[in-house]
């Protein structure tokens, strides 16, 4: 477990190591005695098979099924007075709670819920959609050993495990449990998976030769999404590597002008909808998640580090919906607008749907 060394407590900042024999043994006598706790202030009431604990021995962090959890939240405390209190705000707990209990699991046809819910999962299209994907290894380094996926989530298309070929090990960042399960069912001992927050993670400086983001910043509070992704960049070594993939959303002027006419009618859907809840009196719908897109100046602003726009797909699944069709020449449509993209991916990166944000140090 050579990959211990490069991790820190998310709490102190302190050292990581393993846990020995009689410190699980002495920890589950004293869960045993209702005498230890996770951080947040709940009784740990979970035997410990393994786990890591600072050289301070202030905070310990439980491995399960091969997952370490780095939560702040989740790390257990001997003493009252460790405890510190939840620390997930309430749009990072819907994100979570979203993601173990329906986008990682899979629908009757064996796709995940995420995908069916969120992607264009037509046959036709998926040309397309992998030859996007493709896209991404072009701006990594081909090999190395560590390699970081924020938030990697289950994995969920083969074509994402191409960017971690050339390296040792793939570091799975996710607030999802279930995601993360996934993750070391695909890749086993390759995965090193961190159950963290990817504003705060438990990585020293300098450690990863790269690291994707992919579709998962605008997840973020606004207010944290540049933390995030200054954080990828700490980690990341001299000469390292990386890509965000965002989403531009209403800051995207071709998919404002395509999408307008339905996107009016959409809100208008909307808008009913609430007025008659409201009528019937019933509650609002609840957010199924969080969701917040800055505009492309923000970043520009805003990032303290420089970085380069690329394309990943200039188009949304609304706009794939909407105008590619199988019978009406689909596939043909998006192969033409793929080669669009091909010859000035900045340009449709900037104004598309999905940018790139490509980074090295």
């Amino acid at each position: 477990m050579e990959w211990i060394s490069i991790l820190k407590c998310p709490i102190s900042g302190a050292d990581l190591r393993k846990l020995e024999t009689a410190e699980i043994n002495d920890l589950n006598n004293k869960c045993k005695a209702n005498s230890l706790w996770q951080s947040d202030g709940k009784l740990m009431n979970t035997e410990i098979k393994e786990g890591l604990i600072t050289h301070t021995g202030q905070y310990i962090y439980p491995i399960i099924n091969g997952i370490v959890l780095l939560l702040p939240d989740l790390a257990v405390v001997d003493a009252k007075e460790k405890i510190i209190g939840d620390t997930l705000s309430d749009d990072k707990k819907l994100v979570k709670d979203f993601y173990d209990n329906r986008g990682w699991h899979t629908t009757d046809k064996g796709d995940y819920e995420d995908a069916d819910i969120f992607e264009d999962l037509r046959p036709f299209a998926q040309d397309y959609i992998t030859k996007c994907h493709n896209r991404v290894k072009r701006y990594l380094n081909p090999s190395g050993k560590y390699m970081m996926d924020a938030a990697s989530g289950a994995l969920q298309y083969n074509d994402y495990l191409q960017y971690s070929e050339g390296y040792q090990y793939r570091i799975c960042v996710d607030m999802s449990f279930q995601g993360l399960s996934e993750c070391k069912r695909k890749l086993g001992d390759k995965a090193l998976c961190l159950l963290c927050d990817m504003t705060n993670l438990p990585v020293k400086d300098g450690q990863i030769e790269g690291f994707v983001s992919l579709n998962t910043i605008y997840h973020i509070p606004k207010d944290e999404q540049v933390k995030a992704i200054t954080e990828l960049y700490r980690v990341l070594q001299k000469g390292g590597k990386g890509v965000v993939v965002y989403d531009w959303y209403k800051h995207s002027p071709w998919m404002n002008i395509s999408l307008l006419p339905f996107r009016g009618v959409e809100y208008i859907r909307h808008r009913l909808r609430n007025l008659f809840a409201k009528a019937s009196g019933k509650q609002k719908a609840s957010r199924m998640l969080y969701f917040y897109a800055h505009p492309y100046e923000y970043f520009k602003q805003h990032l303290p580090m420089p970085f380069k726009l690329a394309c990943w797909r200039s188009i949304s699944v609304p706009f794939m919906k909407v105008y590619a069709h199988s019978a009406l020449m689909g596939k043909q449509l998006l192969e033409k607008i793929y080669r669009a993209e091909e010859k000035n991916p900045e340009k449709y990166g900037l104004k598309g749907e999905y940018p790139m944000f490509v980074f090295e140090k």
